[in-house]
């Protein structure tokens, strides 16, 4: 009998404390050098960050289009998310556009590196500053590689070696 109420209290504790979690997947082609971000983040949620850090209404559950406000959703990322190549820090990040899944928001980006990738460090505080207990998972892939981690608010940085 007890078992069964602390299985039926735990249920009832996931039930109201909301899982938070978000992916971040990293796509490295270094014959060419293109380099493409994906973010999947859960819109209510993201719509509440951005609403509370830059007052901007996004209103992306309701619409596809986040419209003149991508911006700050830019913006935002750009405060959230590093990464290096070698030491260098890629900059300029281009949105090449968002996608509505159910309750997700799927964000895409690209860039590129010239040169050859030897160490990869990779920073992802997104929607950390909003929940205590979110946790970041991390896809990194290259030609025959594929390697997850998982980040947290104790632990928001990776370093990958490319042999």
């Amino acid at each position: 009998m007890g078992t069964m109420a602390l299985t039926v209290l735990m249920a009832l504790y996931s039930w109201f404390h909301p899982v938070h979690v978000s992916l971040l997947n990293i796509d490295l082609y270094p014959e060419t050098g293109k380099i493409e971000i994906v973010f999947k983040l859960y819109s209510d949620d993201f719509e509440r960050l951005i609403l509370s850090k830059y007052s901007i209404d996004l209103d992306i559950t309701g619409k596809i289009d986040p419209g003149e406000n991508a911006e700050f959703i830019n913006r935002y990322i750009n405060e959230s998310f590093e990464l290096k190549i070698n030491g260098t820090k890629i900059d300029n990040w281009e949105y090449t556009g968002n996608q509505m899944n159910e309750e997700a928001i799927w964000l895409y980006y690209k860039n590129f590196w010239p040169g050859k990738i030897r160490e990869i460090s990779i920073t992802d505080s997104v929607m950390m500053d909003l929940f205590e207990d979110q946790t970041n998972m991390v896809i990194v892939g290259w030609p025959g590689t594929q390697n997850g981690y998982s980040l947290n608010n104790k632990n928001r940085d990776i370093t990958l070696i490319i042999q």
